[in-house]
Order: C-alpha cells, then structure tokens, then sequence
C-alpha cells in the first residue's frame, strides 16, 4: 500500500508518499520555478513518456514539444541516474518511444533490486494520477454504415441462436421485420446468475411489441430502428448483427453498407 498526501493548487499538483520522497506535476510549462539539482524530469505528451532527465536544467526545446513537466525527488540512498535508466528502460520494454537525456548507464548488480521496485512505485503513482507506463493502444474507429436506395430493395435473413427472421432495411432509420420471424426463447444470464443490460432491453423491446408476438414468433411486420436494435429483440445481441444479416447469396449487409 502506498499512502498518499495530495496538494492541488491551479496547474500544479504535487504528491507526497512518506519518506520516500514527492513528485510535482506540472500542467503548465511557460512558468516553472527553479528546480533541484538532485531530481528526476518527466516530460509528458499527452499521457505518454516523452523524455526523461536527472540532475539538470529544464531542457527548453523538450518541454515546448511537452504537455506536461513531472519532478521526483529522489531518495538519498537510490542514483538519480540509476533510477532514471531503469524507467527508461522499462518505457522501452513497454513499447514507449522515451528519449533518455541523460548519458546511458549500466545500474549496478547489487543496487538494481531497489532501485527497480522504487521505480514500479512510482509507476504506480503515476498510472494512478493519469500517466500511461506503456503504449496507449488505439482503439479500432467504429465501423460506420450508410443506408442507400438500393440497399433498402434486398431482403437480408437472419439464423442465429435459434432466430430467424427476414429484414429490409426500408429507410435511414427503419428496419423492418417481416412476420414470421422467430425469436430466441432462452434468455442468457450473467455468470452470478443475475440479468443482463442486453437481456433487459430484449425482455423491454418484446414487452412493447407483445401484441405482434405469439409463443415467440411474429404474427405481424414490426419496424425497428437499427440493425443492433434487430439483434437485440431476436437474439438478445451478444453478436455483430452487421455480419449475421445477408442476402440469399450469402453477402452481408455490412459489404453493401460499410463507408470505406
């Protein structure tokens, strides 16, 4: 457990954890006061590593390329440059792209096991204040999907879990279910048992339509709003219901929709 002493005041924050020293975040860099000799330099762009330095002046050209300046103090009996090598080292094991700007060093055998877990605490410190110790994964765009005239002529068919149905989708915001269609009858549960956001909007969405439903199949057209929407009242969703609709050639409605 490391406990914390916070302070907040406008762009700066700083963070004291006992004896092991304290660490200054600062968010804005065109005014920064004169540093300690003995402290670490964390230049940040946007939550990730971009250079870090030991016992030096503020670097000017770095932090105009910064979000964001982190100082650390360093305990007395821990190397500065030490330290510093070993976050840097382990930025790099972690896919960052950190510049060292400091003069590379070997840690020494018998100071690299303190010296590494001082590092991980801190680590954690900064994870905990917003600061990634490894590459930020981008997540994949969303696949968007554009309704069009031709699009709105072709029958798409559906058989998943015991769900079958017929869909057109009619216009931009209308997809229509033909009569007929099946409905999965199980619903699935959470591990402990308990129901599910997905299988609750299912239990709604057929609780609305229940006077077009008998012993789980469709006695009329239903118009829902989108392909998810679909999914949900027949299957419970769970699953990419652009890829499960396809025409009678077996082409899904994500080929004939998907903006490229």
């Amino acid at each position: 457990m490391i406990k914390l002493a916070v302070e907040i005041d406008g762009e700066v924050t700083k963070i004291h954890f006992g004896e092991q020293g304290a660490m200054t975040i600062y968010r804005e860099l065109k005014k920064l006061p004169d540093l300690c000799s003995e402290e670490l330099l964390l230049y940040y762009k946007g939550r990730e590593a971009h250079a870090v330095d030991y016992a030096q002046k503020i670097d000017k050209k770095v932090s105009k390329e910064a979000d964001s300046l982190v100082t650390i103090n360093v305990p007395w009996d821990i190397e500065g440059s030490e330290l510093a090598q070993q976050m840097l080292s382990v930025w790099g094991d972690n896919g960052l792209k950190t510049t060292g700007l400091f003069e590379s060093q070997k840690i020494a055998p018998n100071h690299f096991t303190v010296v590494a877990n001082h590092q991980k605490e801190l680590f954690e410190i900064l994870a905990t204040f917003g600061y990634e110790n490894k590459k930020i994964k981008a997540k994949p765009a969303k696949a968007q999907h554009r309704w069009n005239k031709k699009v709105s002529e072709i029958p798409f068919y559906i058989d998943y879990n015991a769900a079958k149905g017929e869909v057109v989708w009619q216009k931009r915001n209308e997809m229509l279910l033909k009569a007929g269609a099946k409905l999965t009858r199980e619903m699935p549960l959470n591990k402990d048992g308990s129901v599910g956001f997905s299988a609750r909007l299912t239990e709604k969405l057929r609780s609305d339509h229940a006077d077009q439903i008998s012993d789980f199949t469709t006695t009329e057209d239903i118009v829902l709003k989108s392909v998810n929407e679909v999914g949900i009242f027949l299957y419970y969703a769970g699953t990419n219901g652009w890829l499960l609709l396809k025409d009678k050639d077996g082409k899904t409605i994500d080929e004939y929709t998907i903006v490229k």
